[in-house]
């Protein structure tokens, strides 16, 4: 079942007479399939993106944000943003301004965000389109969860539940971020409920990739126990999942969190592996910021098997990606895990100045909670 709207139904069957007679839902496919062209060979002509519809804009910029493309995502959101002003189609704007909320989360720039995600409610809510409130207000729990502010989130997650509930929506999503928050909060028998009711609705609607993401979670929240051996079987269970429907992002970030496991459990060589199967994929894609994480992974492993300069210099491959992509928060995450790195070795010069630089991005970009974290490891050197 597509996601076209009507209104985008009637205007390619009025620009197209011989499309008249078919049936709504024919026209929607022929319209997906034209959007799927358009994603492999996006049109670059600033007339071309005028002429489109804002959903077609934002199906191609989502496609370029899920692979890491943040500044070519950005121009076709803010057009698809143009386009729905310029139509003055309220829903069209709610949609676009949602997608560059997501986008300035992803980038660590979580009040922007939170602009954007209220800018998005407003007009959602003036247009009357609940489903579309729901998302929003999952997406604002999210950016409350990346910066600690767990209460926040579990409220908005509640609101974006209780709307999609109320329309029959699948709400696996909302279990599953639910149960992230209750694993963060280290209540780990309260994630792994909800974990396991997101997996048991994915399953029940055929929702594969819901499904492995499930796994997924539920691997964490064993890992985070010492539960081992559950974790491995979890992310094994996501990855087959992934591998069969061609997910390749989600196998890399199996391969991500089995590397990690078997970092925790001291198999160095074998987590070496993993990441670097990791990091093979996400730059065959290009996903970048995947690339970055899988270079920061691979950092912390050279870390502890005590080879200081491999892991400096994973470091600042994985700082290049970031800061070039404008990723502040997870740049600030790496800044951190290098005082550290400094720290261990005894510069406390170093150690200092990398504490600091993570300090002042988690402060610029709203994450007061690890801020805390940086400030009282500065003032234990």
């Amino acid at each position: 079942m597509t996601n076209i709207p009507p209104e985008l139904i009637a205007q390619v069957k009025q620009q197209n007479p011989q499309l008249a007679a078919l049936p709504d839902e024919m026209v929607a496919e022929l319209i997906m399939q034209a959007m799927q062209e358009q994603q492999a060979e996006p049109p670059s002509s600033d007339e071309d993106l005028k002429n489109m519809h804002p959903e077609q804009l934002g199906a191609i910029g989502e496609q370029m944000k899920n692979q890491g493309r943040w500044d070519e995502a950005e121009k076709y959101f803010f057009q698809a943003l143009d386009n729905a002003e310029r139509m003055n189609d309220i829903g069209q704007q709610a949609k676009a301004a949602n997608v560059l909320g997501s986008l300035c989360r992803n980038r660590g720039n979580y009040p922007q965000a939170m602009a954007l995600y209220q800018q998005a409610l407003t007009l959602a809510e003036r247009s009357g389109d609940r489903r579309l409130m729901g998302v929003i207000y999952n997406e604002m729990g999210e950016t409350y969860r990346m910066q600690g502010g767990y209460p926040q989130a579990i409220e908005y997650y509640k609101k974006s539940l209780a709307i999609m509930e109320q329309l029959g929506v699948n709400v696996a999503p909302s279990y599953g971020n639910l149960g992230n928050v209750y694993r963060q909060q280290g209540d780990f028998e309260r994630a792994i409920q909800a974990h396991k009711k997101s997996l048991e609705l994915d399953i029940k609607i055929g929702e594969e990739r819901g499904a492995a993401q499930d796994y997924g979670n539920l691997g964490l929240a064993y890992q985070e126990q010492g539960r081992y051996d559950l974790a491995i079987e979890m992310y094994q269970q996501g990855l087959e999942i992934q591998l069969r429907i061609g997910d390749q992002q989600g196998v890399a970030a199996k391969y991500g969190n089995l590397g990690t496991v078997h970092r925790e459990l001291g198999n160095y060589e074998a987590a070496l592996q993993m990441h670097q199967k990791a990091l093979e994929i996400n730059e065959r894609i290009g996903n970048e910021p995947g690339a970055a994480q899988n270079y920061g992974n691979l950092a912390v492993v050279y870390d502890k098997m005590g080879d200081v300069g491999q892991a400096l210099a994973y470091y600042h491959k994985a700082l290049n990606i970031l800061e070039r992509i404008d990723d502040q928060h997870s740049a600030a995450s790496l800044y951190f895990n290098l005082g550290q790195l400094y720290r261990e070795q005894g510069d406390a010069a170093q150690a200092r100045a990398h504490y600091e630089k993570a300090k002042a991005l988690f402060e610029m970009v709203g994450d007061a909670h690890n801020a805390q974290q940086v400030a009282q490891a500065l003032r234990r050197l």
